[in-house]
Formats: structure tokens, sequence, C-alpha cells
């Protein structure tokens, strides 16, 4: 055999790429771009894992088995991927050929396994038919004897003598040595690899890496006269004791078996269906129809079986029906015709001629005969149980063999194979499910250890009593079905021990039945008859060959006597028992039980698998379907029976048109089910129902999802109802007190959402005060986004024109509890929520802390769609209307929510918002740190020297740098998949023509793009068009405005507003902006470009308000205004920034002209007019922010005109320096006068310094006061004064207080401050920060008064404290006080400086 291994031309590409666009419509992003990443990086596995031949993996088991921890959300199942000869490496979704080596990381809808692997790797010699040492997941070792040694025992009693035999030894076996194998007294048949006992004949085989001959062989023919006389009775019975499975079975129990099929070589073309024999599919037609036996032949040589239903046929290996068959059709050119990718007709060689070719390959050896000693099919062959007895004892024996006949004809029945589960799901039978693995646990009784099992394991562990619980409709039946299926096919050989298999239905029987008069009536019809006294001797005969499948179990109570006894005194027969019993009804049983099987969740997988068999004509549906699952995580578990697939199905039969996929149609089908069933019980089941939604509910707001018996007693739950099992289930295991569960989280909120719409919809006041109770608990937009997200939806799929009015009131005065904001945040957690909301919850936190205005836009949309959908649903949007324009009233929201209905009914409610915005995000990536603007500005300073407990203070740039490009690229690969799509106005306020009323004022966001396309620009047209006032914000996105000019040109006169930012203005795109003749706000910032041509015409814009000029470095701005600047009569806010020297004499004319000034800032280095500046200034009575930066200032005229600005808010002079006492106390005394200045940037100096206390004691006269910066100015004395002022009731709206570069404050300074302040009940953010070289080397004293002024400040979230070199001893310290803070999980602490230079460290 060849090695595998992937080389540079074996690169291969499992996606489909003609498939992408649909695929990239459903998920909004650029699945090619997607595509192609994803393949490159699977590549990059490729070439790192193993290749070769893997004889581990020879076995389809052991393969089945590597799969138990692979995701069940995919297309194909395990068993599907094990067929096809696939492992799970355990790399990511890696699944590899045991073969040819071929890795997949994907999975296919369109495409089998089988035949992703085929048109991949069609040269692998497994798929090729090719004896590989393939070994079947239902295979034995137990081998018949078909060939007898030529020469007798005597020629290969000499261990040499056999050892010869082992020439041809194949490849895959060389794991197990053909010295020891000949030593244990085998001889190789020259079959695959199959040995044979010189000495009694036995036959073994599939031998695989770490076997142990002398036990196989101890084990299956433990009567050996050879094994005998080379073992002791001791060893060989150690060897049968520590064997796995199989207990008291041998190798006669399979040869002698009378199931037993001549199978041929498992091929990967079977598709894990028994119906690949072709013997079996014969024997479905026995029921056919039809006349002509050539055209069964010719159906079944198709691939064709009878479905036993209307004449139809299936096949085995694709599922396509076909019916109607006349005579004369082919049936293969049929197949082909309607099933062109059916993998059986692709397949090079049918089984049939693969087998014959292959044992004419290997030529038989000389040890072995051509006479065959095959006897299962001869009807003289005798049992080994009957040797030597006469003909009447063996009356048994033929009985026997004719009721296993007869039960063999019965389970291979269609009528057997499928039964419709209750009329509401009548469209999927258990034959369906027949090919599904169920999850199955094994939980051995005695001891708490519980392991997954694979089918083919469970099987092998089949002895005395073992039960298999699960829920209702989990596949507890379909599962005892395929059993018997399965023996009575003689298709599993596993199954072959047991001579009899009697599946018995317990819900149709009565307590005086006998078991022979139970067995006639269920399984051999009319023409059936067995005595008791016959049956009982069979059994007796038999014993451990007799299986037992008990479906239906309610109880050992209602058991006949014979049943009762097999049960609970099985050493009397030493028969084998699997009884079926529902969860909660276990623990009466489990005192017989050796062993529980448990059911586990119906994987995913596996639904898709079923969806495939009855839409494959729809793949896009189920596409659809994926995505829905993918993209809500917290809901790919609500399929967790075969009964909710069900369900699904239904509605997808009921409603073919595409639908949304809501688990609300899922669990109203299950509903829809449980009334049907139990139609003579209707009252009963409502108020198990209601009684089960309380106990959801009460358990919902408490957080409880495990419930005991005084639980269910308190909300009225009957516990022993069984109409309770179909909402609930039971655990007793290990427990002293049973607990309860609902059937899943998400069905306890549904019951829970069914309970709460009752109550509130009830006549009854009692009920609805409950109701609102509990609504009420939702109390704030978070809980209702995240941990109650899907509740609230349940509750609308519950619509009630009484509930409808209480819950939108309700919804959207959420969005105004700003008072429990941010208590919500700070208790909520993630850890009790699944994954899927954690995140969401987490980045809506992350949202509030970096925007609280966003944040709020962002609630106030998904609350108001949330409500209107309720309000619409429940009919009740009349009643509904005041609490919803009372909400819209003075709102900013997104574009997005006049696709709602609401906005087109009532269009007049858009008049009521105060703006709605739109943001346009490009695919470009900016630079978001330039570091060599960081390392520029660190040049002059020298490396500190430290000790080495402080060298974690400092951190490589250039670590930052690189971790920061790689977020980058990062970003831009995600950017690259998520192509720009343009705003939706598909619906809603769209529809109307005309637009009865426009839109107030649309705010548009437009960041890192290039020029629009003619999507984009069709889109914006019609919305400009339905807008009052326009306003832009521009950034990174250059030529974007030449771009939709035709939209501009169409609304020019709706523009009001246009903020530029980081972007080249072309001449084009300045010519246009001056045809905006309404536009009153002009910013232009952080360009390289100055845009002269339109800073020469802003006389041009009459109404312009508002001016912001931010370019520094830049060439004089103001010196570019034109004559007619000052002439401008309406400006409000005024921000120039250039540092150039300029001449003020336009600006000064400006102000004159401007009484309305309410902002000015300046930042500039021309010296002269600063008087005139000043005098001008002093009559702008409206002033409410003032900055100056640069030396465009002069301390004391400005100190003299500051007392006129009674309405200042802001005052920012940080950058300015006060020289002199007595100009810096003239500043201090003029403070007082300013009562609403709320934030206060003090500017420096020796002046300054001399009068910080005094400026500190004014501040108690700045009771609004919420910002206060202080740099270069405070000693020990002047900040010790701010925790006095603190103390004394100042500063009590103060949220930042920034000391940083206060280097004259020693750390005993530091120290005293710490100790003394407190009193600052709002303060969020606290810098304290100093320069590298003014680095501080604090003691424990000092780190221990810092944790305690920390903890004294209850809202601090910002803590800026670099240049403190701190130990790993101080850092424990402030760990703890930051773990035991009220904002713990808010408050940050930046203590680290990011630097291009490492610190000189001391040894």
């Amino acid at each position: 055999m060849a090695e595998h291994g992937e080389s540079s031309e074996d690169r291969i590409s499992e996606i489909d790429y003609e498939f992408l666009p649909e695929l990239s419509a459903l998920l909004g992003v650029d699945a090619v771009q997607l595509a192609k990443s994803q393949e490159e990086e699977e590549h990059k596995e490729r070439m790192k894992m193993k290749k070769g031949f893997n004889s581990q993996m020879r076995s389809e088991a052991k393969r089945l088995k590597t799969f138990e921890t692979y995701d069940t959300f995919r297309s194909w199942t395990p068993q599907e991927m094990a067929a096809a000869g696939f492992y799970h490496t355990g790399v990511k979704l890696g699944v590899q050929c045991f073969c040819c080596s071929l890795i997949l990381f994907g999975n296919s809808l369109r495409k089998l396994p089988i035949e992703r692997h085929k048109k991949l790797r069609p040269e692998c010699e497994f798929l090729q038919g090719k004896d590989v040492g393939n070994i079947g997941k239902y295979d034995i070792r137990v081998k018949s004897p078909e060939k007898m040694l030529r020469g007798g025992k005597a020629r290969y009693h000499e261990e040499e003598a056999r050892l010869e035999s082992f020439e041809d030894w194949p490849f895959y076996a060389h794991g197990t040595s053909p010295r020891v194998l000949s030593a244990a007294g085998f001889v190789f048949t020259g079959k695959r690899d199959t040995v044979q006992c010189f000495s009694c004949g036995g036959s073994l085989g599939n031998w695989e890496e770490g076997d142990d001959p002398w036990k196989e062989h101890a084990k299956w023919f433990p009567k050996c006269e050879f094994l005998q006389s080379k073992k002791s009775s001791e060893e060989i019975a150690q060897y049968i004791q520590g064997y796995e499975g199989f207990v008291h079975v041998t190798g006669e129990h399979f040869v002698n078996s009378w199931v037993r099929r001549e199978l041929p070589m498992v091929s990967a073309y079977c598709n894990d269906s028994v119906f690949a024999n072709e013997e079996l599919r014969m024997d479905t037609f026995k029921d056919w129809p039809h006349e002509s036996p050539v055209a069964v032949d010719a159906l079944v040589r198709a691939g064709l079986f009878y479905t036993g239903k209307k004449g139809i046929v299936q096949c085995f290996s694709c599922g396509g029906c076909m019916e109607k068959c006349t005579e004369g059709d082919d049936p293969i050119q049929e197949h082909n015709k309607f099933f062109p990718n059916c993998v059986f007709l692709q397949t090079p060689k049918s089984s049939a001629e693969v087998i014959p070719a292959l044992q004419s390959h290997c030529a038989l050896p000389e040890a072995m005969e051509t006479t065959s000693e095959s006897n299962h099919d001869d009807p003289a062959a005798v049992h080994s149980t009957v040797v030597g007895l006469g003909r009447s004892e063996a009356q048994w024996f033929q009985e026997a063999r004719s009721l296993s006949e007869q039960l063999r004809d019965n389970y291979t029945k269609a009528t057997f194979r499928h039964m419709n589960l209750p009329e509401v799901c009548s469209s999927l039978g258990t034959d369906h499910l027949i090919g599904c693995d169920v999850s199955i646990i094994s939980k051995h009784i005695s001891q708490p250890v519980q392991g997954a099992l694979t089918i083919p394991e469970v099987f092998s562990n089949l002895s005395s009593v073992m039960c298999v619980e699960g829920e209702t409709g989990s596949g507890k039946t379909t599962f005892l079905k395929r059993i018997a299926f399965l023996w009575a096919s003689g298709c599993c050989p596993l199954l072959y021990r047991f001579q009899l298999v009697f599946y018995l239905s317990l819900s149709s029987i009565t307590p005086d039945q006998g078991l022979a008069n139970i067995i006639c009536a269920q399984l051999l019809g009319a023409g059936g008859c067995i005595s008791e006294v016959c049956l009982s001797s069979i059994i007796q005969q038999l014993q451990h060959q007799v299986l037992f499948l008990l479906d239906d179990y309610s109880g050992l109570a209602s058991l006949p006597q014979a049943l009762h006894t097999l049960i609970t005194k099985n050493y009397l027969s030493r028969t084998c028992l699997l009884i079926a019993v529902h969860t909660n009804r276990v623990r009466g049983i489990r005192s017989y039980l050796d062993t529980s099987l448990e059911i586990k969740e119906f994987p995913l997988s596996n639904t898709v698998y079923i969806l495939k068999k009855f839409f494959s004509h729809n793949i896009k549906r189920l596409l659809e379907f994926m995505v829905y699952f993918g993209q809500n995580e917290d809901l790919q578990g609500i399929h967790k029976t075969p009964l909710f697939v069900a369900a699904v199905c239904t509605d997808w039969f009921e409603n073919p048109s595409d639908q949304p996929f809501q688990d609300m149609a899922l669990f109203k089908s299950y509903m829809q089910y449980l009334s049907l069933k139990h139609k003579g019980a209707a009252k009963p089941l409502q108020a198990t129902v209601s009684s089960c939604g309380q106990l959801a509910l009460t358990g919902l707001f408490s957080s409880c999802f495990e419930f005991n018996s005084d639980d269910l007693a308190e909300a009225g739950v009957d516990e022993d109802e069984e109409l309770t099992t179909c909402l609930m289930s039971k655990f007793t295991a290990q427990r002293l007190r049973p607990v309860y569960r609902f059937l899943g989280p998400l069905f306890q909120e549904f019951l829970a959402a069914m309970r709460l719409t009752e109550l509130l919809s009830s006549d009854r006041q009692e009920d609805q005060d409950l109701g609102l109770y509990y609504l009420r608990q939702i109390n704030s937009p978070l809980k209702a986004l995240t941990t109650y997200n899907n509740f609230l939806k349940y509750v609308f799929s519950h619509p009630s024109s009484k509930a409808g009015p209480t819950v939108v009131s309700h919804l959207l005065h959420l969005v105004d509890e700003t008072e429990l904001l941010e208590n919500t945040y700070k208790n909520e957690d993630y850890v009790n929520h699944p994954p899927g909301t954690s995140r969401i919850m987490k980045g809506l936190k992350e949202l509030w802390l970096l925007s609280p205005e966003y944040y709020s836009s962002f609630v106030s949309e998904h609350l108001l769609r949330i409500a209107l959908n309720f309000a619409y649903e429940s009919n009740t949007v009349a009643e509904c209307s005041p609490f919803i324009l009372q909400f819209l009233r003075g709102r900013t929201l997104a574009l997005k929510v006049l696709n709602l209905q609401y906005f087109r009914d009532h269009p007049e409610s858009l008049l009521l918002v105060k703006s709605l915005e739109v943001s346009i995000n490009g695919n470009k990536v900016p630079k978001v740190v330039d570091y060599s603007v960081m390392e520029k500005s660190f040049e002059t300073l020298q490396p500190p020297t430290i000790d080495q407990d402080y060298a974690s203070a400092f951190e490589q740039m250039k670590e930052h740098e690189k971790n920061l490009s790689e977020n980058e690229e990062t970003i831009k690969s995600i950017k690259n998949i998520f192509p720009l799509q343009p705003p939706k106005i598909s619906s809603g306020y769209w529809k109307l023509s005309p637009k009865p009323c426009k839109i107030p004022r649309l705010e548009v966001g437009v960041t890192n793009m290039g020029p629009a396309d003619q999507a984009l620009l069709q889109v914006l047209m019609e919305v400009f068009s339905a807008s009052q006032s326009i306003e832009f914000r521009l950034s990174d996105s250059s030529g974007f405005l030449e771009s939709i000019r035709p939209a501009l040109e169409l609304s020019k006169a709706s523009v009001t507003k246009c903020s530029m930012s980081r972007l080249e203005l072309s001449r084009a795109e300045q010519e246009l902006l001056l045809t905006l003749p309404a536009l009153q706000s002009l910013e232009v910032s952080e360009t390289n470009q100055l845009p002269d041509q339109l800073f020469h015409n802003l006389h041009k814009f009459l109404g312009l308000k508002e001016l912001c000029v931010r370019l520094d470095g830049k060439p004089d701005v103001l010196s570019v205004l034109p004559g007619e600047f000052p002439n401008l009569l309406h400006m409000e806010k005024l921000s120039i920034r250039t540092s150039m020297e300029s001449d003020l004499s336009k600006l000064v004319k400006l102000i004159q002209n401007s009484p309305n000034l309410h902002v000015f800032h300046l930042k500039c280095d021309f010296l002269s007019n600063c008087d005139s500046l000043m005098a001008v200034l002093a009559s702008c009575k409206k002033l409410r922010e003032i900055e100056f930066s640069g030396r465009c200032f002069e301390a004391m005229p400005f100190v003299n005109i500051l007392p006129n600005f009674i309405s200042l808010k802001i005052l920012n002079l940080i950058s300015q320096q006060f020289p002199d006492k007595e100009t810096s106390e003239k500043f201090a005394q003029a403070l007082g006068s300013l009562r609403n200045l709320e934030e206060l940037l003090v500017p420096t100096g020796d002046g300054i310094h001399q009068v910080a206390k005094l400026i500190v004691r004014q501040c108690l006269q700045l009771p609004c006061l919420r910002v206060l910066a202080f740099h270069y100015i405070l000693d020990n004395d002047s900040v010790i004064e701010i925790a006095r002022v603190a103390t004394s009731g100042g500063f009590q709206k103060l949220e930042k207080l920034d000391l940083s570069m206060n280097h004259k404050i020693t750390e005993e300074g530091y120290r005293n401050f710490f100790q003394a302040l407190d009193n600052l009940p709002n303060l969020q953010n606290l810098n304290i920060c100093r320069h590298i070289p003014e680095c501080i080397q604090v003691q424990a004293t000092t780190v221990k008064a810092l944790g305690q002024c920390v903890s004294r400040l209850p809202s601090l979230t910002r803590l800026h404290m670099l240049s403190w070199l701190l130990d790993e001893e101080d850092m424990k310290v402030i760990n703890d006080v930051k773990e035991r803070h009220p904002q713990s999980k808010r408050l940050i602490i930046f203590w680290k400086w990011i630097v291009p230079f490492s610190p000189v460290v001391l040894e």
C-alpha cells in the first residue's frame, strides 16, 4: 500500500464556488472572500498534519467513536462520515480518510461525504472497493470456517508450518504479528485477514493493533483442545472475564446463527443502509403490487427497495423515490434521469463485481482447500444445543427456527418499519429515523461513571436486563425497532448471536395475558401460533440468545406475570432484555437493571439529515435553516428529540413558502401534537399546561431551571400525572430527592410566556396583577434585549388584545429607567447565560461604557421594534398609539425604524422624532495609532534607571505596534468579507408615495468610505428627498461627496451641517459645498490640505452659525478668509486652531457682528490685536465655552473681562501661563462669579502656583463643576486643600479630577491627600500621572492609603497613575481593592508606560 501524502499539487478546494453568491446574500458577507481565506488557513493545517494509511482507523466503529466531541451543528452526520472512510482528527473540524489521507474541514448540504471524497480523491483504494482492511461498524471478529485445512490438522501441528501460511499476510494487519498468531494455533486462510485454528477450526478476522490472539482464541473458542493444552483453565477464565462486551457469548453463537447472511465486503457506497444488501432489497418486494418478476430484478439491481406504500420504490443510497414504474422501463435509466448525482449509480463496480475480483486477485495459499463448510442455509444443519438429542427432544429447535423466520418476516415488512407519529407529524414515520444514530450514554447502576456509547458499542454490550431511557418522543421506540429490523435483515453481524428477538409493545397488553399469547397477537399475525409450553422450552434452551425489546414500559404492576418474572428474576431465564422507559419511570425498575442507557439530545446533524431526506429539492431552504441556527447559537439545542424534528417537518409541509425558522413554530407544533394526541383529555391537558407554565414562570424569574416536588406542588403541578411527562422530565439517579426539569430551558421560557399571556388576559384582577408583577421584573433594556429576549419573543407569539397595551407600555418605558441602568449593568453576570446571550450582553455593556448616546439609540430602536411587532400581532395598535407617540417624542433613532409598518400607517408620528441617523461605513482601515509620532515625543527622554522589581511598569512600543498591526490586518480581512450594503428602504414608510411627512432631521455619518456606488447613490437620493434637514459627518472618506453629487444637487436646500475630518476635498467637492445655500455648520479638521477655495468663499454661507477649523501646522487659516467674512451675522460657535501666526482683525470684526456667540475656541501664535480681541469678547454675554491655546493670549486683559461671562460652562486655559501673583489672584477671585461653570482647566505658571489654594477654595462657589484640572502647579499644601474642600461639601458633582504632572507634590503629600480625600460621590476619573523623569517609587503605606482612597470613591471607573513604580506586592494591594470596588467590572487602572526604549534595570 503506497503512502499517501499531500504535496503542493494536492492543494484542494472543498468550496462549491458556484453556490457562494446565494450564501453571500443570506449571510450579508462576501462569501467568496471568506471562502478563499478559509481555504488558505485549512491548507496550512493540512500541510502540518500526518499523512499515510492509518491502520488504527480501519474500523468504522472506531472512526465513529472519534466523533464524540465533534460539533453537532453540521450538515453531515458522524455516521455518514465514518461510513465514507473519515475519522475526526481533533484538529478543528478536520476529518481524514484512513486510506488516502484526504483531509476535509467543511461539510456540504449539496454533497454527501462520499461524493466529496470521490470528487477530490477518485484514486482512493477504499472508494474503488479494494481490500484495504475496512471493518464495517456492525462487523464481528468471528468468521465462518469456510475452508478446510489441506492435509488435516496434523500438517499444522508445528508452529513453523503455520507461520509459513502467513506469507501473504495483508499490509493493513501488520499490527498483529503472524508469529504470535501462529503460536496461538492460527493458520492464515488467504482471505482478507482471516485466520483459522488448525485444532478447533475456529476462524477470526478483523485484527487490529494491540489485539492478543490468545485472548481472542480463549474468548471465542474456549473449548479448543490446543488452547487448553497451552493455557490453564484459570488463564482462559481470566481472558474471558477481561474481555470487553459480549458477555456469555462464544464463537458458536455467531457461527450457528439462523439470521446470518453472506455479506459482501463493506463498501463506502452503502450509505449506512441495510438495503445496500441486494438480497434484502429483493425481500421488500414480497408485497409488490406489480406482476412482472423481471421488473423486480431490474429494480433491485438499480439500488431500489419497496417502501410498502402505493408502489413507491426508494434508492438505498440517495434516498430518491420513484413511483408508477411501468413494464419496459429501465429502472437504472429512470433512476439516473431523476437522481443523476446518486453515488450508487456512480460506483465504478457494484459489490457483486468487487468481491469475486478481490477473491481472484488474492490467490488462496496452499494451506486451504476449496470445500465449503458453511451450513447456515442448510435446513438440516443442527444447532449445537441439539447435538445428541433424539428427534422428539429436538422439537423445540424446529419450532424455534420457524418462529425466527416468522419474526424476521414481520420485522422486515414496511408496515413494521413505518409507524406514523400522531396526526400532526404524519409526514415523518419511524422508518425515516431508522438510519439515524441517537446519542446514548451508558450508566452502570452500581457506579456513578457515565460514558458515551456508539450504537455498535451498545449492540456489543446487550446482556441481562438493561433499559433505554429518554423523554417523550426521544426515539426510544425507533431505537428498539431499529434493533429488531437490523437483526431480521441479517445485515448486522453484531446481532447474529440472538436466535430470537421479540419486539413487544407493553401499552396494548393486559396483566392476564400469557407471553406466548402476547407474541402471537403482536408479532405472528393470523397464521402464526406458539404454545406457552413450547415458548418456555425454547427460552430455557436458548437463554442468552433470546432478546426481548420491551417498549412503552409504564411500571411493573401492570405487567403480566411472565414478563414480570423475566425482569425481576432474570437469573432464571438468562435472557437479554432491553426496556424502553420514560426518564421519570426509571426509579421503579432500577434495582433490577445492570446497565441503563440514556438517550441524550437529538444531534442537530441528525435533524439536517432528516430534513435533507424530505426537502432535498429545496436546498435553499435547508441553507437558510443552517444560517438561521448558525446566527442564533442559543437556539441550536431546541430540536432535542425526533418528535421536535417531526414538528419542524410538519411546519415546513404546511408552510411550503420560505418562512423564518423560528423556534416558536417548533414549540407551537409540539403543543399542537400534544393536543391532538390527547383529544379526549383536553381540559386536563389545559390545566397541566397552565400549572406547568406557572412553575416555568416562577422559575424563570428566579433563574431556576431545576425543581423539586415542593416546587411542583406549590405551582399545582401533579408530578404523577402522565401529561406532565410530556412537558417535564424527572431525574432520580444519584439523588435523594428527584429533580424535575422542563424539556429544555427555551421550552421552559415558552411555557412561561404562555402563562404570562394567560395571566395578563385574564378577567380576574388578581391574575392581571400577578402577570404585571412578573412583567415588571424585566426592569431594564439590558434584560429585555438579552436575559429575557427569547421569553419576550415567545410572549409575542401568543398575541392577546388584553395583554398588548400593558406589554407595549412597559417596554417603551424601559429606555427611560436611568436610575436602574447602572445597577443592572453592575449586577448582571455572563456566567449563567448561553454563549450567544453572554456575547450580546457583553457587547451592550461595552457599548454603554464607550458611548451612552449610541447605546441609548440602539436600545430605543430595538425596544420600539419589539413593541410595535407585538402591537400589530395583538391587533392593539390603536390602543398602544399614545404610548408609542410619547416614546417617539424628541428621540434620535436609526433610519431603519422607518421600515416598520407603523410609520406607513402613521407617517405623522415622524414629526415627533428629533432626528434619524444613518451610518455608512466603508472597508478602508485607518491607522488607529501613529507610533512614529509617539516615538518622536520620547526622543529627548533618557531611559529611567529602576530596580528589577519595577521593570513591569514599562512595556516596549514595538510589541504593541506589532499587535496593533496584526489587529488591523484582522479588521481589514473581516471588513473585506462584509460587502457594503446600502441602507434598506424597502418597506414601511418607504412604501408611501408621495411622502405626507418628511424626516425632521437626517444625520448621515460616513466613515472610511471611498466613492459611493450606484446602489448607495439611489438609496441616498430617495432618503435625502424625504428629509427636511440633512447633517453630514464625514471621516476618512475622500471622494465621497463628489460621488453623491446627484443626490446633493436634488436636496441641496436641505443640507444644514457638514463636518469633515481626515479627508481631502477636491476642487469639485469644494465647489459642490459652496452650492449648499442652507448650510449652518461647517467643520474641517485633521486634514493635510487647506481647502482654500472653500475658505475664500465662506461669506456665501449667509446662514452660517458654526465654524470649526482645526488645521495644526497648516498655512495661516485666517489669512485666506474672505474680506466679507465678518459680515456673517449669525455665528454662534467659532473654533479656530492653527499653529501659524495669524491676523486677528477679521476675527475681531466677526465677533463684533455675532451677538449670539456661545462657543469660542482659539489657538494661534499671533501676539498683536489681543487687546481688541479681549475687548470685543467682553461684549459676548452669552458665551458658554472659552478655550485659549497658543500665544494669542494676554492674561490680565482676559482676567478683567472674565466676570462678564456669567453663562460660562467651560473654561479651558490649561496651556496658558500666569507668571505673576497679582493677575493670578484676580483670576481666582473672578472664578467665584462663574456660578454655572462645569469644566475648569486651570492655567499654569508661578502666579497660579502661589494662589492654587485660593483657586481650590473658590470651587466651593461652583456647585455645577464636573471637570477640574491642575497641571504643574500643585504642591503638598494645595493638593491637600482639594481634599479639605471635598470633605466640606464641595465638588459634589465632580466627575473628573486631573492632577497629572504636579511634580512638586512629594510622596508624603500624596499619602496625606489619599488619606484625607473623601465625599466625592460622582468622581469617575482620577489622574495622578507624572513624567517619566519624575517617576515615584512609593512605600507600602502610600499604596495602602491609595487603596483606601479608591475604596471611598464609589463611582470611580478610571485611575491614571503612570510613573508610579509598583512592585508585585503593591499591585496585589491595588487589585484586591479593585476586586472589592463597587465598579469592579468597569474600573480600569492605567499604570504602565508604552515606550520605544527599555529602562535601565539595576541588578
